[in-house]
């Protein structure tokens, strides 16, 4: 895939991550990173894929989702265990 899609994709996924943080406030800290710059983390959450998303309470592991996800589905996600 070219670069310049690929930094598409990114940047649509830091609009999302974005907006989420933005509509949760409060309730969340949205924290977005690259798997492959943190291989400790990776392990650590027991990510196997990218998009992934963890939802830690207290430094804990609480709910994974792996996959690309819709702003709604990421809602729904999350309002499942906030």
């Amino acid at each position: 895939m070219p670069a310049h899609l690929r930094r598409s994709a990114v940047d649509r996924g830091d609009r999302v991550v974005g907006g989420i943080a933005d509509e949760y406030t409060g309730s969340l800290t949205a924290v977005r990173t690259d798997i492959t710059r943190r291989p400790a983390a990776t392990e650590l959450y027991g990510i196997t894929g990218a998009p992934s998303c963890v939802l830690l309470k207290e430094g804990e592991a609480v709910a994974h989702g792996t996959g690309p996800m819709t702003v709604a589905e990421i809602r729904e996600f999350l309002d499942g265990h906030l």
